[in-house]
């Protein structure tokens, strides 16, 4: 999975540009996405980590993998069956949206960039790491995996000034649930973490050995151009609106 602060930048990009198109939703053109929502949207699938005995089956189900483990994302159907579900979740949670507009369209973006990383960016740091021997078999690989994308996840934030208004955002976004799979105070609780952990906590700078900075860059980039695109092509964005 991308890193917490690689969704934010992505989310904060995006939304400079679906503002800049003045775009709306397909299903009501009368329904404009809202900023603060957008952004929070895009940090819920993760929120489940915040609920008592979590384990790691649950982070699957909030991602749409049931059924599709680990390293098996790439075989054949996987990947078609995660957007079969994204759609469904889609078209199930409209009225939702239109109560709180960005939230679900935030949640879609989180899960393409999921998506897009776990294709393209991830494999390349299983190849850097199999220098030293370590294979997707070993715990510590997903441990170094882990800690390297906090390094680079922090190391955004200080390049990056556009952070600090998804900062803002989820500052004083209002309280939102996902309806049926992550609840209003675990997505409190886990926004709160965000904010401590990655903009309120000093963090000594380190230089990640096996995740590199230049390349989540510009992963980050090329997934605003896609998603931008996927979102109107798959039908969830698509006229402009009235502001």
């Amino acid at each position: 999975m991308a890193g917490t602060v690689v969704h934010l930048a992505v989310a904060e990009m995006l939304w400079a540009e679906i503002r800049k198109g003045n775009l709306c939703y397909a299903f009501d053109n009368s329904v404009i996405p809202e900023e603060d929502f957008f952004i929070a949207g895009n940090i819920c699938p993760d929120g489940i980590m915040a609920r008592e005995g979590y384990q790691r089956e649950m982070k699957l189900h909030t991602h749409f993998r049931d059924g599709i483990p680990d390293g098996s994302f790439d075989a054949p159907g996987m990947a078609s069956l995660f957007e079969k579900r994204m759609g469904q979740f889609w078209e199930e949670h409209r009225e939702e949206e239109r109560q709180k507009p960005g939230l679900y369209l935030g949640y879609i973006t989180h899960m393409m960039t999921d998506e897009k990383f776990i294709l393209e960016e991830r494999p390349k740091f299983f190849a850097n790491i199999a220098r030293i021997g370590l294979t997707q078999r070993d715990v510590e690989t997903f441990i170094r995996f882990n800690e390297e994308t906090d390094m680079v996840d922090f190391e955004l934030i200080r390049r990056l000034p556009v952070l600090q208004d998804a900062r803002k955002s989820l500052e004083r976004v209002q309280e939102y649930e996902i309806r049926g799979m992550i609840t209003a105070q675990e997505l409190t609780r886990s926004r709160k973490w965000i904010l401590q952990h990655f903009f309120e906590e000093s963090h000594a700078v380190r230089q990640p050995e096996f995740l590199e900075y230049d390349s989540i860059y510009t992963f980050i980039l090329q997934t605003v151009k896609e998603i931008m695109y996927r979102l109107q092509e798959e039908g969830y964005i698509s006229c402009s609106g009235q502001r």
